[in-house]
């Protein structure tokens, strides 16, 4: 019984890893282009990511907002972390789910120490989809 517990246990451990190098690995392919690897931002281009996002994952409505803008994309001005920017994020709508799910937890996890049950979910991009909003109405959203 404890060799069953112990491998449940390393498979989780190797589960978790798995998903966190995919996560990475998506960040890298789509987002740090604009976003820098570490997450610092472009000034005048992109907004930082890390150590920004913690306090908007907190709330249900915060993390609802993070995966609309994920699936949706997102246009027009905003002021992040004292910072103006007027451009626009592609939506990355292609990606499944799941791509969403480990892509967001990359970059609430490692990226902003958010710990796993204030991640993005995959019901949240489940109803990021349906909801399906133009790029405008995303940043809209994002002043809530």
């Amino acid at each position: 019984m404890r060799h069953a517990l112990a491998l449940g246990v390393a498979l989780a451990v190797a589960s978790a890893a798995c998903a966190q190098e995919r996560g990475a690995a998506l960040y890298e392919q789509h987002c740090a282009v604009c976003h820098d690897k570490k997450g610092e931002g472009i000034p005048g281009f992109a907004p930082r990511l890390a150590g920004n996002l913690a306090e908007r994952a907190k709330k249900e409505s915060g993390r609802a907002y993070l995966a609309q803008l994920v699936v949706s994309g997102m246009m027009g001005p905003i002021v992040s972390g004292g910072e103006k920017f007027n451009d626009a994020m592609p939506s990355f709508a292609a990606l499944s789910d799941d791509e969403i799910v480990v892509l967001a937890g990359h970059v609430l996890g490692d990226l902003n120490g958010v710990p796993g049950e204030q991640r993005i979910t995959q019901q949240e991009v489940a109803a990021a989809r349906k909801r399906a909003l133009p790029p405008n109405e995303v940043r809209r959203l994002r002043e809530q």
